[in-house]
C-alpha cells in the first residue's frame, strides 16, 4: 500500500535528520516513487523552511550551516575532511583542498582520525550529524579489519565521497566512490630507475609500515624485477626499526657491512626526515654519501636541507588536495551528470647531491 503524501514527507524528514543529505534519484528508488514526486515533496518542505534544497537533492537545516548564496551566486557548501594524521603529510593535502574550497565559497571542516576503520566511521558520523556536511573527503584505513565494511558504508552515503590518497582494492566493487591519489607505485619505481641509470644494481629500501609504504615498496620491487634484479637479495625493512634505540645500531651495522661487502650501493628511505637521520648515522660510521652510498628520500618536506642535499621523490600533496576538492565540487554542482573520476597523480623526482656523481658498483 502506497504512503500518503504527508507520510511520505515525514519519511523524507526522518531520512534527512539521520543522514544529513539526500539525493533525489536514490531516495525515489528507496521509497518506490518517481523522482518528480520526490522533487515536489522537497520543494514543499523547503518552502516551509524544514529543509534546504541542494543540487540533485536536499540537506537538513542546520543553524551552524546553511546553503547561502554568495556574491558570485554560487552555493556555499560545507565539506568535511577526515585525515588519519594532522602532523605529517596530510596538512599539505588539506591546504590544497582548502584553497579550492575558498575559491568556490565553500567551507572545509577538518577532523583528525586514527589509522582505524572504526575511528574513521565515528568521525564521518559526527561530520554528518553535527555539522551537516554536503560532501566528504577522507583518507580511510584500508588494511585493517573492518576496512571493507567501511568502504561499503562510505559508498552508500547520500552525500558525495572522494577518497584522498587512497584507492579501494581491485576486488572491492564500488558504485559511487571517487578518488584522487598519488601513484606511489610509480614513485617507488622512479627512484629505482634513477639509481639504476646511475649504475647502481644493489638498491635497498627502508619504508614506513603503512599503505603508502606498501605501495612504494611494490613499485621498488617491480622496477628491480624489470631490470633482472632480485628484490629478495636487497637490503630492506621497515623504517620504524630505526627509531628503536636497540635496533638502530643494528640497522646501521647492517648498512655498513653491506656497503663494505659491495651488496649495497644505493638506498631509498621513506620518509625524508628519517633519510636525514640515516645520513647523520652514515657519516658517523664513515660512510660517504654519495661516494659510498647513494640515498634517495621518499617525500620532500625537509630533504633539501640534508647534508648533502637529498634527492627526493616528491608526492604532489597540495595538488592531490586541490584535485580531490574539484572532483567533489563537480559532483555537488552536477549531481549524477558528473562522470565518476578516479585519478592517480604521479610524484616528481627532485635530483640533488645525494644520488649523483658516482657509478654504483655491480
Amino acid at each position: 500500500m502506497s504512503q500518503l503524501p504527508t507520510q511520505r514527507r515525514e519519511r523524507l524528514l526522518t531520512l534527512l535528520r539521520s543522514r544529513g543529505a539526500l539525493r533525489v534519484r536514490e531516495v525515489a528508488a528507496e521509497l518506490g516513487v518517481s523522482q518528480p514526486t520526490v522533487r515536489r515533496d522537497l520543494a514543499l518542505l523547503a518552502e516551509r523552511g524544514l529543509i534546504t534544497r541542494a543540487h540533485g537533492g536536499a540537506v537538513a537545516v542546520n543553524a551552524r550551516r546553511s546553503v547561502d548564496r554568495g556574491q558570485s551566486g554560487s552555493p556555499s557548501w560545507v565539506i568535511g575532511m577526515v585525515a588519519p594524521s594532522l602532523d605529517y603529510y596530510f596538512p599539505a593535502v588539506a591546504q590544497g583542498a582548502k584553497a579550492v574550497a575558498d575559491a568556490a565559497g565553500a567551507r572545509l571542516v577538518l577532523r583528525g582520525s586514527e589509522y582505524d576503520p572504526t575511528a574513521d566511521r565515528e568521525q564521518v558520523g559526527m561530520l554528518i550529524a553535527r555539522t551537516g556536511v554536503h560532501g566528504l573527503l577522507i583518507a580511510p584505513e584500508l588494511r585493517a579489519e573492518g576496512s571493507s565494511d567501511l568502504l561499503r558504508w562510505l559508498d552508500s552515503l547520500s552525500i558525495p565521497v572522494v577518497l584522498v590518497e587512497r584507492q579501494p582494492p581491485l576486488d572491492h566493487h564500488v558504485e559511487q566512490l571517487q578518488w584522487v591519489a598519488s601513484d606511489h607505485r610509480r614513485g617507488g619505481a622512479a627512484a629505482v630507475e634513477h639509481l639504476h641509470a646511475q649504475g647502481h644494481r644493489w638498491i635497498g629500501m627502508f619504508g614506513i609500515d603503512n599503505i603508502t609504504g606498501a605501495q612504494v615498496a611494490q613499485g621498488w620491487r617491480a622496477a628491480l624485477s624489470t631490470h633482472g634484479i632480485d628484490p629478495t637479495e636487497q637490503l630492506s625493512g621497515p623504517m620504524g626499526s630505526f627509531h628503536r634505540n636497540g635496533a638502530r645500531s643494528s640497522v646501521i651495522d647492517e648498512v655498513v657491512e653491506r656497503v663494505r661487502q659491495g651488496t649495497l650501493t644505493a638506498l631509498i628511505v621513506q620518509p625524508d626526515p628519517d633519510a636525514i637521520a640515516l645520513l647523520q648515522r652514515c657519516s658517523e660510521a664513515g660512510i660517504r654519501v654519495p661516494q659510498d652510498l647513494a640515498v634517495v628520500a621518499y617525500d620532500d618536506e625537509v630533504a633539501s636541507m640534508g647534508e648533502p642535499a637529498l634527492t627526493a621523490v616528491r608526492p604532489a600533496k597540495h595538488h592531490v588536495g586541490r584535485m580531490a576538492m574539484e572532483v567533489l565540487l563537480a559532483r555537488l554542482r552536477q549531481g549524477a551528470e558528473s562522470p565518476l573520476q578516479q585519478l592517480l597523480v604521479r610524484p616528481q623526482l627532485a635530483v640533488r647531491e645525494s644520488s649523483v656523481g658516482h657509478i654504483g658498483r655491480t
